[in-house]
């Protein structure tokens, strides 16, 4: 049937929210703004964003998960399930106030049709499954695993949101040291074939394209036993614990740890030894003796003694070993560590203190208690990574996450940059565990060099001492060239997904991907802080934005939920909202705001030939429906880079149709929704020239004429 008509109940509950929500709300793909929207029904909320035509969701398939809560006010996650069964990386949140009023949506809900239900039950009941051994063995050989697992593997049963409907599917979560690494993979609930899969180990540095099942699979070398490697991780994981349990040391629970009281000192660098002389002329070969200027004497707080014994385990943060090579963690009798560059010792100082300050500053901007971000210890191997030049978070937020710093070339473990960077890493997975697809490779890695920028800018030399720089002594020298922070012209593609480490060339200039999204964020801090802003509000707006969201998100809605963050934060002064929107313009990651143009259909425009021309983006027409026959034609130039989004509304009466045509007379996608509704349709110009288009209006049901035939039509890109 076409059109199918929504519920009663769900079409009430539109009519009741339709006023408030359209007249206070806009939204960014899968993410919905609002202001001055009371939330009083969470039930009408889920209802408005999830029911549409030919959708078989119910409030029964969207179950509440948890409540986080974030310096604004509560975060309600809803997962979408489908026969019971949960649709992987699918949920919306709901996101409100403390003064009760709806902040915003995120919604990554599939629809499900008819079809896809029938589809569904067909595979769930009717087709052979195979056993849950075999899919973890299937994912095992898929990995080549050649390294000791760091947590227990697991495998649950999901939908996986495919075309035209669901595949029932073994979501296999496996996870071993580098360079194996953890990997999510979902393999086909019926013969085991992989459908899809991403990495959970977030590296500092892209080495080849070994995150990928693809490039594992070409790996020569012998493979573990899976079922003896399983055996051991769950023994030696349950020995740590009881040892740590036995001698009250800290190994990285769910919740804080206590503090001690307890304090030692170390040597640190504070940020890094070039910054803090201010000086190009540091390489790691230098002589010792000339990095003596660089060290500070720090406080090592809240540190564990056992039987006279001081070790770097802490309520934020537990230094352990966890990857090869095997190094045990440096110990003292009296807690002052005085090693320095070249001992394992100073490399577990420095990365203790630089996490332990960053967390308690953390705390120092509002995230506290309930609203806590990995408000304990963290576990961190100074000295891992197989010994490679590299680093990385593991796991996706859970208590099993970690970090691990190599010691190739420079120690990576010496540079405040690289140690913040990764921990970046973990403040988003813990605050967002389905941080996961869309742009969020790019995003995690710029904010992890945003977030490491941002302390070194606030160090003594930092403003002064190459502030463009990320990675300021691990990079920009002989080991690898570092990412720079300053890359204002790297412009923003929506017809791309941005994923981590990318090389990326649009409009003539290369840049790396997560340059795109570190440059807007450092430079509206640079620029709010030249303006007399302190740095503790920026980042708080920064933090606070990642609260409320899902899976799936790209760069412009992001940005909005930034710019949200920074005016709901601050709306007495709104230089830090604006500040951050022009950054993002000037990227191109957010449009614009072009002043909106009206202007009037003009016949005859029967014919693409006779199109009334559409010159500027955010262009309304108002148009008539002279007659049952009549058709109208709409010519739009897409600019390069640019997605052209046409919204065709109708008088309430009236059911018109819209449909969009390529220059040369192939239909590109069409809307066909019911009386009184709005049909929209987007194009995306992914070349690097601009393309002509020719939008549709034609008449299927209701008025015409003067009166009753009146419709407008919005283009934007």
């Amino acid at each position: 049937m076409r059109k199918p008509s929504l519920s009663l109940l769900a079409a009430s509950v539109l009519l009741a929210l339709a006023a408030p929500a359209h007249s206070a709300s806009h939204s960014v793909e899968n993410l919905t703004i609002y202001a001055g929207v009371k939330a009083a029904n969470l039930n009408q909320i889920l209802l408005e964003h999830t029911s549409t035509p030919g959708n078989k969701m119910r409030l029964e398939n969207l179950v509440l998960t948890r409540v986080q809560e974030s310096l604004l006010g509560k975060h309600y996650y809803y997962q979408q399930m489908l026969r019971g069964i949960p649709v992987d990386r699918a949920e919306i949140v709901v996101s409100v106030s403390n003064k009760g009023e709806l902040l915003k949506v995120f919604n990554e809900v599939k629809p499900v049709s008819g079809a896809a239900d029938s589809a569904a039950v067909n595979q769930l009941y009717n087709q052979p499954q195979i056993a849950k051994d075999k899919a973890m063995d299937r994912a095992w050989s898929n990995m080549k695993v050649q390294h000791k697992l760091v947590a227990e593997p697991k495998s649950t049963l999901v939908w996986v949101p495919v075309a035209g409907g669901f595949q029932l599917a073994h979501k296999v979560e496996i996870a071993a040291q580098m360079p194996t690494g953890g990997f999510v993979q979902y393999l086909n609930a019926h013969n085991g074939e992989l459908i899809d899969s991403y990495s959970t180990s977030k590296p500092r540095l892209a080495k080849g394209t070994e995150r990928s099942l693809a490039a594992r699979s070409l790996l020569a070398g012998p493979v573990l036993d899976r079922q003896s490697e399983t055996t051991e991780v769950v023994a030696r994981l349950g020995k740590l614990q009881e040892g740590a349990s036995a001698q009250g040391l800290r190994t990285g629970g769910a919740t804080a740890a206590a503090a001690s009281g307890i304090n030692g000192s170390g040597y640190v660098f504070d940020p890094d030894p070039r910054t803090a002389l201010n000086s190009d002329a540091l390489t790691d070969t230098s002589a010792a003796s000339a990095f003596d200027a660089a060290y500070s004497t720090k406080t090592l707080r809240d540190l564990t003694v056992t039987n006279g014994v001081y070790s770097l385990s802490g309520p934020y943060i537990t230094i352990v070993n966890i990857e090869a090579p095997n190094t045990a963690p440096s110990t003292t009798t009296n807690g002052v560590w005085t090693a320095k560059r070249g001992n394992n010792a100073f490399d577990d100082t420095n990365v203790y203190f630089h996490i332990d300050q960053n967390q308690r500053y953390i705390q120092s901007l509002g995230f506290t208690g309930t609203k806590s971000i990995i408000n304990r210890p963290l576990r961190v191997d100074t000295d891992g990574v197989n010994g490679d030049d590299n680093s990385h978070y593991s796991g996706g937020g859970g208590t099993n996450d970690y970090l691990a710093f190599g010691h190739g070339c420079v120690n990576d473990s010496e540079d405040a940059d690289v140690i913040l960077h990764e921990y970046g890493h973990g403040i988003q997975a813990n605050i967002n565990s389905s941080w996961t697809g869309g742009d969020t490779g790019a995003m995690g890695e710029g904010f992890g060099d945003y977030w490491a920028a941002s302390y070194s800018y606030s160090t003594p030399n930092g403003r002064t001492y190459h502030p463009e720089w990320a990675f300021s002594w691990d990079g920009h020298g002989a080991c690898w060239g570092g990412r720079m922070l300053n890359r204002t012209d790297a412009k923003y593609n929506s017809a791309k997904t941005y994923g981590a480490h990318q090389a990326v060339t649009e409009g003539g200039v290369s840049f790396q991907s997560d340059e795109l999204w570190s440059a807007p964020l450092f430079q509206s801090m640079v620029a709010l802080i030249a303006a007399g802003k302190p740095r503790e509000n920026i980042d708080k707006i920064i933090l606070e934005a990642h609260f409320g969201l899902g899976s799936n998100i790209k760069m412009p809605a992001m940005a909005t939920a930034i710019v949200n963050a920074a005016a709901n934060l601050f709306p007495n002064d709104l230089t830090y909202a604006n500040t951050f929107r022009a950054k993002f313009e000037a990227q191109n990651i957010l449009s614009t705001v072009t002043p909106g143009t009206t202007i009037s259909e003009t016949e005859s425009n029967n014919t693409t030939a006779t199109a009334n021309n559409i010159a500027t983006s955010n262009t309304t027409v108002n148009g008539t429906m002279s007659a049952s026959t009549d058709v109208d034609y709409f010519k739009v130039t897409i600019p390069a880079g640019k997605t052209l989004k046409a919204v065709l509304t109708p008088n309430s009466t009236s059911d018109y149709d819209l449909e969009l045509y390529s220059s040369t007379g192939t239909k590109l996608t069409s809307s066909t929704n019911g009386t009184g509704a709005t049909d929209t349709v987007t194009n995306a110009n992914t070349g690097t020239t601009s393309k002509v288009v020719y939008a549709k209006v034609i008449y299927y049901g209701g008025g015409t004429g003067s009166t009753n035939g009146k419709y407008s039509l919005n283009f934007t890109w």
